[in-house]
């Protein structure tokens, strides 16, 4: 029954014209289950950083509260949801995480700020791709609904489904440069350019023959390399940068 279900998602969701539409799409979607939020997010990079430090990640979202990121700009590198997608792959109760005695402090206060503001109940689906992108969706159930449980065991299974249908969506139709995502590092062109000719273990006097450019001025940009991503050596920015798909080692 799931993959003539999933034929008729798939065959709604090829008729979104843009990432919004599709948004709305899937709303219409998870409405007709039960749900009355959804949000999806994704990063082209790992999240979580190897000295152990969570990146931020936009939300785009159908029918949340107005205002709600305001409150939420602070929490968001502390969202335990967000954190959960890194234990596993299959889609999660968010109610089972709330009571799990797991949570840290943080984490407690980012699922209270969204319990307080109605948004406590959800199914949350992790897709971790081959090349390090990292994406996820989340149906939500707010307070106006009392039959939680009942919505969970029927589309819980199936939200899996949906999830890769609309990734693999979204990538067909060539709508993920689209998708709004957070850049906490806004590297300039150099920068990157100069990591990458690192990588490939070149100086910096070398890197400035390779691009016309004065040793100093090379350093300068390894140094704002180094500020922005937030290491205190060279190889250590472009592990980082390497790491979050800035730069591709062995490319040059």
């Amino acid at each position: 029954m799931n993959r003539k279900i999933i034929e008729d998602y798939s065959l709604f969701l090829n008729k979104s014209e843009n990432f919004e539409h599709s948004l709305d799409i899937l709303m219409e979607i998870c409405s007709g289950m039960g749900y009355t939020q959804v949000s999806y997010a994704c990063q082209n990079f790992s999240p979580k950083l190897l000295d152990g430090r969570w990146l931020p990640l936009k939300l785009n979202v159908r029918n949340f509260p107005s205002g709600w990121e305001y409150g939420w700009e602070e929490l968001t590198t502390h969202d335990p949801y967000y954190h959960e997608c890194f234990q596993g792959t299959l889609p999660f109760d968010w109610t089972e995480l709330q009571n799990s005695g797991k949570l840290r402090p943080l984490e407690q206060c980012a699922w209270k700020y969204l319990a307080d503001i109605g948004l406590g109940r959800g199914v949350t689906t992790p897709i971790h791709s081959p090349d390090g992108r990292f994406s996820v969706l989340s149906a939500i159930v707010d307070r106006s609904s009392a039959n939680w449980h009942d919505i969970k065991s029927k589309t819980q299974d199936l939200m899996l489904d949906l999830a890769h249908l609309y990734r693999h969506t979204l990538h067909q139709k060539g709508f993920e440069n689209e998708i709004p995502v957070v850049d906490p590092f806004r590297l300039s062109r150099r920068e990157k350019e100069c990591l990458q000719w690192s990588a490939a273990g070149k100086s910096a006097p070398e890197i400035a023959m390779i691009l016309n450019l004065s040793p100093e001025t090379i350093r300068k940009y390894l140094k704002n390399a180094r500020h922005r991503l937030g290491s205190h050596t060279t190889a250590q920015a472009v592990v980082n940068a390497a790491q979050l798909n800035i730069i591709k080692p062995n490319s040059y």
